[in-house]
């Protein structure tokens, strides 16, 4: 399982790398879509938090409040942590995925393949569809910010998925 904002970071290198860095909205339905084919594929979350269903669709709370500053604008640097490198010595480090060749890197270069193309309104739409996790929760906890998402539903709607592309 890899840190959320590794994850985030790893997808902006890739979107930057292909000229086309993310707006906030982008990259958090990138990070939605690779966290749900993750649980579908190998049946274990990707991220080490929980997606919440706000007003534009998923979202990771943490990875929202990191690149907040950058509204609608989009994100050409990496977010960073607080690390301690000595007695009393901290620096601003940017999380880097676990394994740079490991499965979850293939998994986030192939998601950016497919969905990279798509603005972040046009993914925020499609995770809006009827029978979407993000709509399932909705209608569950009501049209507010914060409704959890949980992994089980999400990793059930991306099998659904699976087995549709098999038809």
């Amino acid at each position: 399982m890899e840190k959320a904002l590794a994850v985030a970071n790893e997808i902006i290198i890739l979107a930057k790398a292909a000229g086309d860095p993310p707006t906030q909205m982008k990259l958090q339905k990138l990070m939605f879509y690779a966290h749900g084919w993750h649980l579908a594929l190998a049946d274990a979350p990707l991220i080490d938090q929980q997606f919440e269903a706000w007003k534009y669709g998923p979202i990771v709370p943490s990875v929202y409040h990191t690149f907040k500053h950058h509204r609608m604008l989009p994100i050409t640097i990496l977010g960073t942590e607080v690390q301690v490198i000595g007695e009393g010595s901290i620096q601003l480090t940017p999380p880097q995925l676990i394994d740079v060749t490991s499965y979850a890197a293939a998994l986030l270069r192939r998601t950016w393949e497919v969905f990279g193309r798509y603005s972040g309104g046009q993914l925020s739409a499609m995770t809006h569809a009827d029978g979407t996790p993000w709509a399932n929760a909705r209608r569950e906890y009501g049209d507010r910010d914060g409704a959890p998402m949980s992994n089980e539903s999400i990793k059930q709607y991306f099998k659904r998925q699976m087995s549709q592309d098999d038809k």
